[in-house]
């Protein structure tokens, strides 16, 4: 595998943009990952700009608030605060438009204008240098932020995650079809539970949101095993049939990355599920009154915006509670049931095989093409497989 893929070829280039395109940046190497940073920045770039532009509007319209007064005093600052939310609001609008809009332009164009907002982001905070507002240190820290963070990948992955969510919401009916039925008559017998009820009421949101964290991290540990066991066999066939040459660690992590985001991806669109699902299936068997007999005192309100909702604090912990296990029960039944492994991890580690295949075929053309004239052995790529 070569330190780097040095090619300006437009098929290698094409092939590049599959890689980052299937969240697999890190199979790249250093020189390419630096090569087009700027404009590649450019969106994250825009984004914070936007961020840095509502904030100072929010604060000119707070500038004069106190204790005694917290609100804007007057209509000039409330409309300062209310166009800084608005502002605010745009910035992941911002971010996908200008991401679209760069796709189909020149890299030069985004070079000209990731430059500009590198400009910006650092020139804003010297505009203006007030107490509520952004200061350069900021914008030195977010713009040095965003391009690691582009130098690593994590836009990729980002991206391909999400668009990865998008294509798992299309198959979340065959899913739950084929989980969910299995799942509530497990969980049913929980839920009409009075004991998890007792348990639940005594914990604070906090500390219900601690637990399902905890279950979270758990089932992160085991969808990773699952992944790497796999994984692991098909780099074992990947490096014979290549005649012996290991994967970097950095492109083995982003593969194991990706396949792990899969599976979470999945889960999580479930977690989702199961919580709606006995969120408003909860409302009608369990009334106030029973859940004051189970809890042993009245069940908590909420208040606020959510004061006139139908359901309760405890209601509404028992199903997060219920959901974070159904999750980490689905992953479990990944790594041990045969027919969930075919039908939730395969797809996964079908993504994998063709990420290794674009990687041989994009290696394969930087080692046909001998562009620098004196790449070392060891950087040199293995010829295509038959």
């Amino acid at each position: 595998m070569p330190s780097h893929l040095r090619t300006s070829e437009p098929r290698a280039h094409d092939l590049q943009t599959e890689l980052r395109q299937r969240g697999l940046p890190l199979v790249l190497g250093a020189r390419d990952r630096l090569s087009g940073l700027v404009p590649r920045c450019a969106p994250a770039l825009f984004a914070a700009l936007i961020v840095f532009l509502g904030i100072n509007l929010m604060a000119e319209g707070l500038q004069e608030v106190t204790d005694e007064g917290p609100l804007p005093t007057s209509d000039t600052e409330a409309l300062a605060v209310g166009a800084g939310m608005l502002v605010l609001a745009f910035f992941p609008v911002g971010w996908w438009l200008l991401h679209v809009i760069l796709r189909h332009t020149p890299d030069v164009v985004g070079s000209v204008l990731g430059v500009a907002l590198v400009v910006a982001l650092l020139g804003l905070p010297l505009l203006d240098t007030g107490d509520l507002k952004v200061r350069f240190s900021d914008g030195v820290i977010v713009v040095a932020l965003i391009l690691l963070a582009t130098y690593w990948g994590v836009g990729d992955v980002t991206s391909w995650a999400s668009r990865r969510a998008a294509r798992e919401l299309s198959h979340l009916g065959s899913m739950v079809g084929r989980v969910l039925p299995i799942l509530m008559l497990a969980l049913l017998f929980s839920f009409f539970n009075a004991e998890i009820w007792q348990v639940v009421a005594q914990l604070s949101m906090g500390r219900t949101w601690a637990v399902v964290g905890v279950m979270c991290a758990l089932g992160i540990a085991l969808a990773t095993l699952n992944a790497k066991d796999e994984i692991s066999d098909i780099i074992r066939t990947y490096d014979a049939r290549e005649g012996g040459r290991d994967l970097r660690p950095l492109e083995r992590a982003n593969i194991t990355v990706m396949c792990v985001s899969i599976s979470l991806i999945q889960v999580t669109l479930l977690a989702v599920v199961v919580f709606v699902f006995y969120v408003v299936f909860g409302v009608l068997p369990v009334s106030p009154v029973t859940a004051t007999q189970w809890i042993g005192s009245p069940p908590i309100q909420f208040g606020g915006i959510f004061a006139n909702l139908p359901v309760t604090q405890p209601l509404v912990q028992v199903c997060l509670v219920l959901s974070a296990f159904s999750a980490l029960n689905f992953i479990v039944s990944i790594g041990t049931d045969a027919t969930y492994r075919t039908t939730f991890l395969e797809p996964a580690l079908d993504e994998v095989r063709r990420g290794l295949e674009v990687r041989d075929e994009c290696t394969a053309l930087v080692s046909a093409g001998g562009q620098d004239g004196s790449t070392p052995h060891e950087d040199r790529a293995p010829q295509p497989r038959a």
